[in-house]
């Protein structure tokens, strides 16, 4: 199938999409179109400098904790290098009027169909024919590959072959929060750019510039997101912390927990924002039990000061384990029942506390 049929007919295959559906972005709307955030300027330089220099890599893997903006970073390098224009993106010339349009033909954006999906093996075959396709402006080509670490082993098979043969002035970006799950021969094929978190004092200035008439402190949201801003202005919204603070509320109270029917209160809640907000609570938990002065979780420090006493740090690293474990499972395209899952998490740890 062409790729322009391709494009038309499946939604994970998108020419030119210059709106990413990851988290990354979808907070993005409130800044000014075409750039950066402040902390993603190494990055930049560097890319931008490999770049005027003539020495971009064919293949880009974008790499960090989700909630940074590598996706919304790696859509503006790629519209700046199919900008005609000397200080790229210029937002003026034909191609940024065709980008701005989704109607550019040398970028397209691969992406699981829906939330949790793995990225197939149809999708990743049509690279291969796109990048080897005459540009009809310009030279360049980029691909970008969003959430790349789910892609099921056809598909990562598939994208090894196009790696191991690429095409002149094609560049693919890779973009993934768990570089774990990516093979380790499609990873050495690529430049590998990291995106850390950005210090503390920077992203606080940049959510509270954010957020408005939020009731929940901003250094908290920031806790909760492990550092990462867009996920803490994304927690900002209103009932984002609901599910939290009912799995919390029940873990500090051991002793009135029901694992069936607080499964099925939390039904509506995808199984890995349970993990993580699991894996949260036993983090805190261990701290505290090592001697950390506070919990990262400040608003539940009384409780966590309490329960940190009944629980032997052994077993909790023991339900650490599980629980990653689970979620590399669940990342990997593993199919859970939700329902037991989730029980199964909360009777163990209802035998964890001593």
């Amino acid at each position: 199938m062409s790729t322009q049929k391709k494009a038309d007919m499946d939604p994970g295959f998108r020419r030119d999409d210059t709106h990413p559906s990851s988290r990354d972005t979808q907070l993005s709307s409130r800044r000014k179109p075409g750039s950066i955030y402040q902390w993603q300027q190494a990055q930049w330089q560097q890319l931008w400098g490999a770049h005027s220099a003539n020495r971009l890599p064919h293949a880009l893997l974008f790499t960090g904790l989700a909630g940074t903006g590598k996706t919304l970073f790696a859509d503006i390098f790629a519209n700046a290098l199919l900008c005609t224009a000397k200080e790229a993106p210029c937002g003026e010339c034909h191609a940024c009027h065709m980008i701005a349009g989704n109607a550019h033909p040398n970028k397209i954006v691969i992406a699981p169909e829906k939330a949790g999906a793995a990225i197939k093996v149809d999708q990743v075959r049509d690279i291969s024919e796109f990048t080897q396709q005459t540009a009809l402006i310009g030279s360049r080509r980029v691909v970008i590959i969003q959430q790349a670490n789910n892609m099921n082993v056809s598909a990562a098979n598939a994208l090894l072959k196009t790696l191991e043969e690429p095409a002149a002035d094609s560049l693919l970006i890779l973009i993934s929060d768990q570089i774990g799950q990516l093979p380790a021969t499609i990873v050495s094929r690529c430049q590998r750019i990291v995106f850390p978190r950005p210090n503390k004092e920077e992203a606080l200035q940049w959510l509270k510039s954010q957020l408005k008439n939020n009731d929940t402190a901003p250094d908290l949201l920031l806790n909760i997101a492990h550092g990462a801003p867009l996920k803490a202005l994304e927690l900002a919204q209103d009932e984002a912390l609901a599910p939290r603070k009912m799995l919390y509320d029940a873990l500090c109270n051991r002793a009135d927990i029901n694992p069936v029917a607080l499964a099925a209160e939390l039904e509506d809640i995808e199984l890995l924002q349970l993990i993580d907000y699991f894996l949260s609570f036993l983090i805190d938990v261990l701290r505290l039990k090592l001697g950390a002065d506070k919990a990262m979780s400040t608003d539940y420090q009384q409780q966590l000061d309490l329960l940190q006493t009944k629980v032997a740090a052994g077993r909790c690293v023991g339900m650490m384990e599980h629980l990653q474990h689970m979620r590399n499972q669940v990342m990997a395209g593993i199919n859970f029942n939700k329902q037991l899952a989730v029980e199964s998490m909360l009777m163990r740890w209802r035998e964890l506390v001593i």
